[in-house]
């Protein structure tokens, strides 16, 4: 048996298939998606086939024009959004007004204070004051308490706002040396609202705010702190280090307001409401020969930074309010 005829048949078949450009030119074309090989990094995409991504890719050898290879982009969702099964984005200005109610209950530390340690380093307590104002415009969408300490054993100055995806508080403090330590939590005594012991008719906030350590992780000392609300007038700093599965409490910093509290509890304070915050006026600011109180430097610096915004926003609070 003669097979010797076979093998150019064989052969020319295999060049046909293998190149859709030879043969009869009347003979119909399957479109066939080009196959690219990246040699610069640029990834292989291979037609229908998941990319591979590589290093750099975006490098294109010159004179070449490769397909794009298609990347995975995280998608987010508008305010509008309706496809089943996702939720649609918060808009900014909600998210701001939802960390703001979140701490208006904290806002009664607003104001300057003076701490004393309850350890004692060469017999003598320390001695330190500090400073907590709202910080509206480091971050739009979230607002903050700030406080700047001065002659701190512990800290130079802490951040407390409240993350609305998790659900808790967040504080972060600078401490001496400048490293920056990030603690988490929530009340592990809700706010209450009692009667003042020098005038039961002045409301005064109580409430523990338990934070622990997440960042840097792992860490043991300082490992909680909590902000211990006693009433308007004064809140206990406490440190807290973890040994073994408990906490252990290393020092207490006790907190008072200096002067006459400006941070009563009650829940309308008339012609005196900032016109930010919402929580007692201290200082008048102006626009357009109207006054306007704030609680805070730093309700003034952002009232001044935008005026109209604020005032829109606290006749609109004003009118939700009547319509209550």
């Amino acid at each position: 048996m003669n097979l010797r005829p076979l093998f150019p048949v064989t052969l020319c078949s295999l060049l046909l298939a293998c190149c859709p450009g030879c043969g009869s030119a009347d003979a119909p074309q399957e479109p066939v998606e080009q196959v690219t090989v990246d040699l610069g990094g640029s990834g292989v995409d291979l037609g229908a086939g998941e990319p591979l991504e590589m290093e750099d890719s975006n490098s294109t050898p010159a004179g070449t024009k490769n397909k794009p290879a298609r990347r995975f982009e995280p998608i987010t969702l508008s305010s509008n959004s309706s496809s089943p099964g996702t939720q649609a984005e918060v808009p900014d200005e909600q998210k701001f007004d939802n960390v703001l109610e979140a701490l208006k209950p904290l806002q009664i530390m607003l104001g300057d204070w003076g701490g004393i340690t309850f350890k004692k380093t060469d017999g003598f307590s320390s001695v330190e004051t500090l400073d907590w104002v709202w910080d509206l415009q480091t971050n739009p969408q979230q607002p903050a308490l700030v406080m700047q300490a001065d002659k701190s054993r512990y800290y130079e100055n802490a951040r407390l706002t409240y993350l609305a995806d998790k659900q808790k508080y967040q504080l972060t403090i600078t401490n001496r040396a400048g490293d920056k330590q990030v603690y988490e939590g929530e009340f592990s005594v809700p706010v209450e609202k009692v009667p003042g012991d020098d005038d039961p008719n002045v409301m005064h906030s109580t409430y523990k705010l338990s934070l622990a350590l997440v960042d840097p992780p792992g860490e043991k000392k300082h490992a909680q702190i909590i902000l211990n609300q006693q009433n308007n007038n004064r809140y206990l700093f406490e440190l807290y280090d973890l040994r073994g599965d408990s906490y252990a409490r290393v020092d207490t910093i006790t907190t008072r307001r200096k002067g006459t509290s400006f941070a009563k509890s009650d829940s309308d304070y008339g012609d005196k409401t900032c016109v930010i915050s919402g929580g007692l006026g201290t200082t008048q600011v102006n626009y357009q020969g109207k006054s306007f109180w704030v609680c805070c430097s730093g309700c003034r610096k952002a009232f001044d930074a935008d005026p109209e915004k604020w005032i829109a926003k606290h006749e609109a609070n004003k009118k939700k309010t009547m319509d209550q």
